[in-house]
């Protein structure tokens, strides 16, 4: 029985989760091998008493599930992994249905510890903006490098300096918030986005920009590079229209970090030799941009959603508490 610990550093919570193998073999056994490893924790904003967090390894994102469920009827303590790259465990309600793919439980002594550590996390990404890390090992193992882990960088000398920048920018921001964000959730921007002299619509668009170019465009060619079907001259087509107008955008909005990388990485695309070079230096952009949006969702100022509470539904009573 292979066993996993789940650990909250800040909240002094750990507990431990059973992998099953029987709904989903090669995913179970994906997580199973990459451990350990660690990530900032966020918590659902839409689907219910849902935590998730953005788990360090490409191969999540083409690593078809065998099988998936509709997540309400789940069992509280299951975990999930998708291909936005997550990992994810349900604790409580949730109205989000649409199906994802289970890959073990935590265990029923340890569901009391799961609900508290999901009202800590929904509370620091409601309100306090705790920054909580989570840390996912094999059961048992009191120490582990928990660092990020790359494959060996692919490609000529440049392409390999570009992927090593990024990756080291990623790093930076992997645990502890980057600077830009800070700056962007305090209306410290340079460009002063925000008609009429005001910067919640810029976080508004920088939420909803950074999202769709990490989990659909950039994602998205990591699991097109996958198919052999698709050529890398198709890809060096198809790579500028789906991330340059975002990240522009975004670069305007105050990540300038993310708009340069692109930049470099549009500028390399045309001189890329094979498909292990573009797999490389995408899936690398594509962790950057992922990390960036998991603080942007961190540090949104949540709170002002309790001045758009549904009316109580009978029997949703559960949905509503935090």
């Amino acid at each position: 029985m292979r066993k996993i610990d789940i650990t909250w550093v800040s909240l002094d919570i750990t507990v431990t989760a059973v992998l099953e193998r029987d709904k989903n073999p090669q995913l179970a056994d994906l997580l199973w091998d990459k451990l350990p490893y660690n990530s900032l924790q966020n918590h659902a904003l839409v689907s219910g008493h849902h935590l998730y967090h953005l788990a360090p390894f490409p191969e999540l994102l083409y690593t078809a599930a065998a099988f998936k469920e509709d997540r309400t009827k789940s069992v509280d303590g299951t975990l999930f992994l998708s291909q936005l790259q997550h990992l994810a465990i349900k604790y409580g309600p949730l109205s989000e249905y649409i199906p994802a793919a289970p890959v073990g439980h935590v265990i029923p002594e340890h569901l009391p510890l799961l609900r508290e550590a999901g009202r800590a996390c929904w509370k620091a990404a409601h309100e306090t903006k705790q920054v909580i890390e989570v840390r996912v090992s094999h059961h048992g193992t009191k120490r582990g490098d928990f660092s990020l882990r790359w494959e060996p960088a692919t490609g000529a000398p440049h392409v390999k300096q570009l992927i090593h920048a990024i990756r080291a920018a990623t790093e930076l921001i992997w645990i502890r918030p980057p600077q830009e964000v800070l700056n962007i959730h305090s209306g410290q921007i340079t460009s002063r986005a925000g008609s009429y002299e005001q910067y919640l619509s810029t976080m508004v668009f920088v939420n909803g920009e950074t999202r769709p170019l990490g989990y659909n465009a950039l994602n998205g060619l990591v699991r097109l590079c996958e198919n052999k079907d698709i050529s890398l001259e198709t890809l060096r087509i198809v790579t500028p229209n789906f991330i340059k107008t975002p990240a522009e955008f975004l670069g305007y909005c105050g990540l300038d970090d993310l708009w340069s990388f692109t930049q470099e990485v549009l500028a390399i695309l045309p001189h890329l030799k094979t498909r292990e070079e573009y797999f490389s230096l995408i899936s690398a952009l594509a962790l950057y941009a992922n990390c960036l949006n998991t603080w942007n969702l961190h540090y949104f100022p949540w709170q002002l959603g309790n001045q758009f509470g549904y009316q109580r539904v009978p029997g949703n009573a559960d949905l509503a508490r935090a």
